[in-house]
């Protein structure tokens, strides 16, 4: 675990925390554009591929399987390997897989194949980044200023969904519903580099000889269990 930034030498605004503006960034970009998305996805499938309500379901569904299945296993990896990196990584193959949209329905080859494939691999992108975001916050603002900090994040958040979702609506009036994910694209870039520009030390926990992630997420869930602050 990173430690925290020593409370003698932090500054007491949150605002002075050159790391946590840009994390505080990355993290709305990442929300707004994710907003976009969710909106944009079925709206195309409807619109451009006649999918049916439950193709649409099914689209949903596949994007939010991934974050049941593996949070717990992100969250260790977090754990053992650079936050910042696995952020970055996350946002890159979400930017990626939807960039792959607009070009497909420019060359008429769109496909509702690939829209689920691109919902699966969004959502796993996308809890890889969280996992990662989360664990990352107490290394970048010391710990007298978590609690606020939490509240800033949940605020910023709430307002950033909302306007990722009427910006998703605007783009697909105007450039259709393809081309609107473009918007989410540069969201996951601008994510991307913000994360590239946090500096904050970090130390990685080495796994034990011999100890399997799995055993790790045990360890953790159990844990959890036992601590009576979880169970409030």
């Amino acid at each position: 675990m990173t430690a925290c930034p020593d409370s003698s030498t932090a500054p007491a605004s949150l605002w002075r925390h050159r790391n946590f503006r840009r994390y505080l960034t990355g993290q709305a970009a990442s929300v707004t554009g994710s907003s976009i998305s969710a909106m944009v996805i079925p709206v195309l499938a409807v619109l451009e591929l006649d999918a049916t309500a439950a193709e649409v379901a099914w689209l949903s569904f596949l994007g939010q399987l991934p974050p049941a299945l593996l949070a717990l296993h992100a969250g260790a990896l977090a754990d053992r390997h650079s936050k910042r990196k696995q952020m970055i990584i996350g946002d890159l193959i979400s930017a990626a897989a939807l960039a792959g949209v607009p070009v497909a329905a420019a060359l008429d080859k769109l496909s509702l194949a690939q829209l689920m494939v691109v919902a699966a691999v969004q959502g796993a992108a996308g809890v890889l980044h969280d996992a990662a975001a989360l664990s990352l916050l107490p290394s970048l603002v010391d710990r007298s200023l978590i609690q606020r900090s939490n509240s800033r994040i949940g605020g910023l958040f709430a307002v950033a969904a909302t306007a990722g979702s009427n910006l998703g609506a605007a783009l697909t009036a105007l450039l259709g519903p393809a081309r609107a994910l473009l918007g989410d694209v540069l969201s996951y870039l601008i994510s991307a580099w913000c994360t590239a520009r946090i500096q904050a030390p970090e130390s990685p926990r080495a796994p034990a000889e011999g100890r399997r992630l799995h055993t790790e997420i045990g360890e953790g869930l159990r844990y959890v269990h036992r601590d009576h602050r979880c169970a409030r």
